[in-house]
């Protein structure tokens, strides 16, 4: 029995360390696999990444069509021009 013991100390050991390796592997796989979603969502959801391709802010196009044309009719070729300035009378 005393050449017994040592052996089945060893084994334990031994089976203890593997598993505490594959508990330490599972833990990281969790946390590289839990980082990849956090990051993959703050992409989708953040502000500042958008979705799309950026449009310049403007008026729709029908809208720019019925001002030209209404300033065309209207005569209005240029924007009207700032009063004059002040002046002073010759005394």
């Amino acid at each position: 029995m005393p050449n017994e013991e040592p052996v089945a100390t060893g084994s334990r050991i031994a089976a203890a360390r593997r598993r505490a390796l594959h508990a330490k592997l599972g833990l990281v796989a969790a946390g590289v696999v839990l980082f990849g979603a956090g990051m993959t969502l703050a992409r989708a959801n953040a502000a500042g990444h958008t979705r799309s391709p950026v449009r310049p802010l403007d008026a729709p196009s029908r809208f720019q069509s019925i001002v030209r044309r209404n300033a065309l009719q209207g005569g209005l070729l240029a924007p009207a021009e700032a009063a004059p300035g002040a002046a002073t009378a010759q005394s």
